[in-house]
């Protein structure tokens, strides 16, 4: 397997990937999502990495920018979505992206990290909710708005709602 960053060559592949992973129900919203994502400047600075394995895309992770109330000079970003070609999941292509894009946030000076998902699996990467950062809006599951501390303190000294790209601001994301 091997991980990239995206080009715009590959969001016709991208967009297809979410629609697999997520199925019939989630699969036209999650994938129109990552689009949006990858396309809007509201989004920026944007980091897109990618998984294939023989040639074809078998995983894709977003990390978009996020800003927060009080603290503008903070860099933090939100993971969303992440997406594994259904033959591929349970086979740590996911756990892979995320330590790639946690590696490569770091690297680029990144402070935190959030994500709305699944804690059992999220949390194998560090992500708790031991934090003081509001979700734009109101989550049906609370218990899955995590985060992940990438600079020492961050998340001690960094309070306040969170005001993410124009993409994901909409309820039916959270």
């Amino acid at each position: 397997m091997n991980i990239r960053e995206s080009t715009t060559a590959d969001l016709d592949a991208i967009e297809a990937l979410h629609r697999r992973a997520f199925g019939h129900d989630e699969g036209p919203t999650v994938a129109r999502l990552a689009v949006d994502l990858l396309r809007g400047e509201s989004a920026r600075p944007v980091l897109s990495l990618i998984a294939e394995e023989d040639g074809r895309i078998i995983g894709s992770i977003i990390f978009s920018a996020v800003k927060v109330d009080g603290h503008e000079g903070v860099s933090a970003h939100i993971l969303a979505p992440l997406a594994v070609a259904p033959d591929h999941q349970g086979q740590g292509t996911g756990t892979a992206l995320i330590a790639s894009g946690l590696d490569t946030l770091r690297e680029r000076g990144a402070e935190i990290v959030l994500v709305l998902g699944d804690p059992a699996y999220y949390t194998r990467a560090g992500f708790h909710t031991n934090h003081a950062l509001a979700a734009p809006y109101p989550l049906e599951h609370p218990e899955g708005w995590l985060a992940l501390e990438l600079a020492p303190g961050a998340l001690v000294r960094v309070k306040g709602a969170i005001h993410c790209a124009a993409a994901l601001d909409a309820p039916e994301h959270w």
